[in-house]
């Protein structure tokens, strides 16, 4: 149980804190980073959260099968920030963070299923008979 627990962990810790180092070095290399230069301080950090927050929901819609949740949080995200498409540069900045999550996002998780099922304990089948979900083909 402490395996699973540490795989998880692991594959969390990656997905947010590695996702968003990451995510700021792309918007870098990107010359990017200068598009929110002009919002205040607690906009960057709330970006961070969302991004963290953006992760996660993918990752469950991805082990769950669910690609609506997809759908759901790109739809969400741009309708929050439609009127700030205007600007080009925020745009673009928008595009590649959002890309980049959806991106890292499959593959941690793609990881961490693969990892559970080979060598971890499988969880996502045993949480798939716990409720009564047809586990996938392998």
């Amino acid at each position: 149980m402490v395996h699973i627990f540490l795989y998880t962990g692991i594959a969390v810790f990656a997905l947010i804190w590695v996702g968003n180092g990451l995510c700021r070095g792309i918007f870098s290399l990107a010359g990017l980073k200068d598009s929110i230069a002009h919002l205040p301080a607690p906009v960057h950090s709330a970006g961070r959260w969302i991004g963290a927050f953006e992760r996660l929901i993918l990752a469950v819609g991805i082990i769950v099968h669910s690609w609506e949740i997809l759908a759901a949080v790109i739809a969400l995200k741009t309708v929050a920030r439609f009127k700030d498409m205007d600007d080009r540069a925020f745009a673009e900045y928008f595009l590649v963070g959002s890309l980049f999550s959806i991106f890292w996002t499959m593959i941690v998780t793609s990881a961490w299923l693969a990892y559970d099922h080979q060598v971890g304990g499988d969880v996502r089948k045993h949480a798939e008979q716990w409720m009564g979900i047809a586990a996938g083909k392998d």
